[in-house]
């Protein structure tokens, strides 16, 4: 019997060896190259999910809208991080905030898939710190945080100035500040000091409402919306279209009761529009060595007592500081369209009034400040009428 050849040349046996090793090596690098790409794919797939994750919690800050930011996730409706990832399929609370699902349909799927890395491995999330976790391949874990520092999120300043028309700021009168989630729910206050500065700290990122009232009338009223993002300090700037002071004032003289206990003035309103009038304050008043002497009893107003006056003995009466109440508000036209008399009368040198002696006003230095900011100065005749 003959040998068993392979090839007519010499050593084929060695060489199908060989060409066996290559095929091996080239199987070997083949699979392994293969691995690598499906591993470094799946990385990239749960990199990429997680960080649709982190927008899905406070907000894509891509998306704009005249230039500001309009999306804020999660977090700018619930104004907080989810206790757990479900929260951004599901309201479980039933909350009216919740304007879910904020996982993107195209990347879950379903309302669990999102949960899920590429292995199939449950995402893990610290809510205390706002990082979503996968342990990956089980050798190389991946790591995300919705913000290095969630002082970002939750630290943030709105500040600002109020001004009139003339650009001055408002001093004593009060301009306050409010501010609102977009569904109009109250937040925080904050009002304007003597300069026309203001301040609200500690606002959470988010899309807010900021309104500014001047004094007591609704009508003063300015709005503005805000756009909060993270590591930010917002100016927001007011400016109204009327100005502070003095809008009311006082027409001709006062006039002195006949028992030189009370007086009379006539004011008049400049403004353009109508001026409603919640107190007056009697900044000065007759006082003996910084102790008020005088306690007004009785508030009039074109002649008629209004509504609380006058006094009963023993209620004590308004001196020197005090803000004297127009329950239901005095509404003064605009335009000058009308005068209206403002009586401060049964002043008594005691608190509590009778039966303690008037005080006698003749010669005495009043200074008012009415609720819009408007003041007046001015001292009585000698003369009663």
């Amino acid at each position: 019997m003959k040998p068993i050849t392979f090839c007519r040349r010499g050593f084929t046996l060695m060489e199908l060896l060989v060409v066996l090793l290559i095929i091996g090596v080239m199987s070997t690098v083949t699979i392994r190259t293969i691995d690598a790409t499906r591993s470094r794919a799946l990385f990239d797939r749960t990199a990429a999910e997680m960080k649709e994750l982190a927008k899905a919690i406070t907000g894509n800050p891509d998306l704009l809208t005249d230039g500001r930011r309009v999306d804020f996730g999660f977090f700018g409706d619930m104004r907080r991080l989810p206790t757990e990832l479900k929260e951004l399929v599901e309201n479980p609370t039933n909350s009216t905030a919740w304007h879910g699902p904020y996982v993107r349909r195209a990347f879950s799927g379903d309302s669990v898939s999102f949960a899920y890395d590429a292995w199939g491995n449950l995402y893990g999330y610290d809510r205390n710190t706002g990082t979503i976790t996968s342990p990956g391949d089980g050798r190389h874990t991946l790591t995300v945080r919705v913000a290095d520092d969630l002082n970002q999120l939750e630290n943030n300043i709105i500040a600002g100035t109020v001004t009139d028309t003339d650009n001055n700021p408002p001093g004593v009168i009060p301009v306050s500040l409010g501010l609102y989630t977009p569904r109009g729910e109250y937040l925080a206050s904050a009002t304007a000091d003597a300069g026309g500065y203001y301040a609200f700290e500690s606002v959470k990122i988010g899309q807010y409402r900021l309104v500014a009232q001047y004094g007591v009338n609704s009508r003063d009223t300015i709005a503005r919306w805000v756009t909060v993002p993270p590591r930010s300090r917002v100016v927001v700037d007011f400016r109204f279209s009327r100005p502070f002071r003095n809008l009311i004032r006082v027409v001709g003289s006062p006039v002195v009761q006949s028992d030189s206990s009370g007086f009379t003035v006539s004011v008049v309103n400049d403004f353009t529009e109508d001026i409603r009038i919640d107190s007056i304050v009697l900044v000065d008043a007759p006082d003996s060595s910084g102790v008020p002497k005088a306690f007004m009893r009785d508030l009039r107003v074109d002649g008629a007592s209004w509504p609380g006056f006058p006094l009963y003995t023993g209620q004590r009466g308004y001196g020197e500081g005090d803000a004297v109440p127009l329950t239901g508000g005095l509404v003064i036209d605009g335009l000058r369209a009308e005068v209206v008399s403002v009586g401060f009368l049964m002043f008594h040198e005691d608190s509590l009034g009778p039966p303690s002696e008037k005080a006698k006003l003749n010669g005495e230095t009043f200074r008012l400040r009415f609720s819009d900011g408007s003041e007046m100065t001015f001292t009585l005749p000698h003369d009663s009428i």
